[in-house]
């Protein structure tokens, strides 16, 4: 019984690390400049007055 609960801790210990990924190659972050930061902040502000 030992070895059954082993062999299945095993298996799912194996399935976890094997599905964990690290896709360096991947930014988390959008880089914008400062022109795009303030046209971003206008739409938002006339999106939220015509609302």
């Amino acid at each position: 019984m030992k070895t059954i609960l082993l062999l299945v801790t095993l298996i799912f210990s194996a399935m976890a690390v094997s599905s964990c990924t690290n896709d360096e190659s991947e930014t988390e972050f959008e880089y914008i400049n400062p022109d795009e930061e303030q046209q971003t902040a206008l739409k938002t502000e006339v999106e939220q007055e015509r609302k």
